[in-house]
């Protein structure tokens, strides 16, 4: 299960580079421009959407973004697909559950540190997999994830996980989350400002990342990685790289995710998780940064509307099954294509 790209790009100064060093910049820019107007934009959300209930799954959604994100940047750029991405949101969200309610940690202090735990998984993991590719890739991934759920359910494991009945967050009522009460902290509304300050400033080193000079090794790797090697161009560091970058976004997702719901629970390392992540951001479409996020809310705004007679994994398989065959690229994707030809049309 791979991405199809071009075969053509054989190093990185092959792949396809803007007109100039100045339009680079320029374009840079404008996409920075968006960003902050997006981010500003994002912030007056809560006086939009007044509704408790609606506000929840928007927080939710952009929480969970951070893992589909994760795991798009790992496609788009190496033709990398992951089922392990899972493993990396629930530690970090298990580390901020034993920091606070098993060593007495303030929440800003335990999220932080649940950052660290995932991204340290993430650094484990990618140097056991980050050798293979395709389908070998996708499985060890699997694997791994798995391994670490099985761990976390286990007897011996219940006084930092909770084995099967979870964890519940805990602390001082006097800490506070960014100057947040833990009550305030599980408002969606006053917890939205630190989500989505979160998802766009992750979004956008991203991207920032992707259209560098490392972004563009990535790329040749992804087209051929032997011809990479060939030339000179070590293949095992950037692929590592970019393994653990992208398992630190989803990381700090899972460590956000846990301080506002203020409960663990063992699901979150298992497929389910994973699998409802990577369909996300199939159906958004990995051609685009935007198109992981795109997925996700629309997951999520199923996931509450269409969950009845626990038919929503048929539902989804239904919605997979029309996006892979009528719109390979994901919904934005087409989207981007069809704006192409208009564009083509007027000219």
């Amino acid at each position: 299960m791979t991405t199809t790209a071009p075969t053509d790009v054989v190093s990185p100064s092959a792949a396809a580079p803007e007109a100039s060093p100045r339009g680079r910049l320029k374009g840079t820019l404008v996409g920075l421009g968006i960003a902050v107007a997006t981010l500003l934009a994002g912030l007056a959300v809560p006086y939009v959407v007044t509704d408790t209930y609606r506000m929840s799954l928007l927080v939710e959604g952009t929480l969970l973004s951070l893992l589909a994100i994760g795991i798009g940047f790992l496609a788009r750029h190496l033709g990398l697909i992951s089922l392990g991405h899972g493993a990396f949101f629930g530690a970090a969200a298990y580390g901020v559950g034993i920091a606070t309610t098993n060593w007495g940690w303030s929440p800003t202090t335990a999220v932080g540190f649940g950052v660290v735990v995932g991204t340290g998984f993430a650094v484990v993991m990618g140097l056991l997999v980050v050798r293979s590719s395709g389908f070998g890739f996708l499985m060890l991934t699997l694997a791994l994830s798995q391994a670490l759920y099985a761990l976390s359910v286990q007897t011996s494991a219940r006084p930092l996980t909770g084995a099967h009945d979870g964890k519940l967050l805990s602390y001082d009522r006097d800490m506070t989350f960014l100057g947040l009460a833990q009550r305030d902290v599980m408002n969606p509304g006053l917890f939205w400002p630190m989500a989505w300050i979160a998802l766009t400033m992750c979004a956008t080193v991203l991207w920032l990342v992707g259209r560098s000079r490392f972004g563009t090794t990535l790329e040749g790797i992804r087209e051929n990685e032997e011809r990479m090697r060939f030339s000179g161009y070590d293949t095992f560091g950037p692929r590592l790289v970019a393994f653990v970058l992208s398992g630190a976004v989803a990381s700090l997702g899972g460590a956000l995710f846990a301080i506002n719901s203020g409960y663990v629970s063992p699901d979150i390392l298992g497929f389910t998780r994973a699998g409802d992540s990577l369909i996300a951001a199939l159906v958004g479409g990995f051609g685009l940064l935007v198109g992981p996020i795109v997925g996700t809310f629309l997951f999520v705004y199923a996931q509450a509307n269409f969950n009845f007679g626990g038919n929503l994994h048929l539902f989804t398989g239904m919605a997979l099954i029309l996006v892979l065959v009528f719109m390979p690229g994901g919904i934005t994707g087409s989207l981007q294509k069809l704006y192409h030809r208009l564009r083509r049309g007027r000219r």
